[in-house]
């Protein structure tokens, strides 16, 4: 048996999409692109091309876009919201911060804005605080099941396993297909042992988003616990041809080192082994 490969699940990352109760199609840069050629003075348009810049990693061009869009629609708070999170993105939280103070004074009853509000102050490390705006963004219409994901991962990072559980299945009742909740809900079963259980909500957050890291990463832990490694070897591997500079690309990079270097080492065994003394006489 290996050295333990992984040392836990991983969990499930923020979203790239920022929470939002506005509606936007998801498309790729070059439909943004497109729909903004096509529409310049539609706030959707600067919406949607945003998200793809965020999705794609493009920060920079995801604030220039939600400018824009601000500048287009100032008293709409889902802008402000959006370009605080790009804020946070670029790790630039004190300009995050008034985008999200102004999406809350221009709209309280605004989920997102309370959402992203409390991603701020844990940024900060006031857990207090963003347990509260957390909270507000599962008070208000439409609740964010996000928020209950974020609810749950700091009641888990407190020892309240019980509470986190239940946060989590909150949130799939608000969204079933939510990928951090799955992911997240299967951690917590994973621990308390639940191993087919938690393999299942991992591979049913694999459907919805096959590029999830932390899902694969995930189902990586358990094949390698249940010591089938050729599969193990292969989840981690998607997880770094996926993005090989994220923090859980560098854990799936250790965890194939190390599993690699054990199989490479008892093929060695194998065959330095006798294959056995005759006893026969002559």
């Amino acid at each position: 048996m290996p050295a333990k490969p992984a040392k836990a699940p991983a969990k499930a990352a923020a979203s790239k999409t920022p929470a939002s109760t506005a509606a936007a199609p998801v498309v790729s840069v070059e439909e943004g692109l497109q729909l903004v050629k096509k529409a310049p003075k539609d706030p959707t348009a600067y919406l949607a091309l945003g998200g793809a810049y965020r999705r794609a990693s493009r920060y920079q061009d995801a604030v220039d876009t939600y400018k824009k869009l601000v500048a287009l629609d100032p008293t709409n708070s889902t802008g402000h919201v959006s370009l605080g999170a790009a804020y946070m993105d670029l790790k630039r939280p004190d300009a995050a911060e008034g985008e999200f103070r102004k999406a809350v004074k221009l709209n309280p009853a605004d989920p997102a804005a309370h959402y992203n509000m409390g991603n701020f102050y844990l940024a900060k490390g006031r857990r207090d605080d963003a347990l509260s705006e957390f909270r507000k963004s599962t008070e208000l219409k439409p609740p964010l099941a996000d928020g209950w994901v974020s609810m749950a991962l700091i009641q888990g990072e407190l020892g309240k396993t019980d509470d986190a559980i239940q946060g989590y299945k909150k949130a799939l009742s608000v969204d079933s297909t939510n990928v951090r909740a799955l992911t997240n809900l299967g951690n917590a079963l994973y621990t308390q042992g639940k191993i087919p259980e938690a393999t299942d909500l991992y591979r049913k957050a694999l459907r919805y988003d096959p590029q999830n890291q932390e899902a694969n990463y995930n189902m990586g832990v358990a094949f390698a616990d249940a010591q089938i490694f050729k599969q193990a070897l292969s989840y981690w591997k998607q997880v770094v041809a996926i993005d090989s500079t994220s923090a859980v690309s560098e854990s799936a990079k250790s965890s194939i080192q190390i599993l690699e270097d054990f199989l490479s080492s008892q093929q060695g065994k194998e065959q330095q082994a006798p294959t056995g003394v005759s006893t026969e006489k002559h």
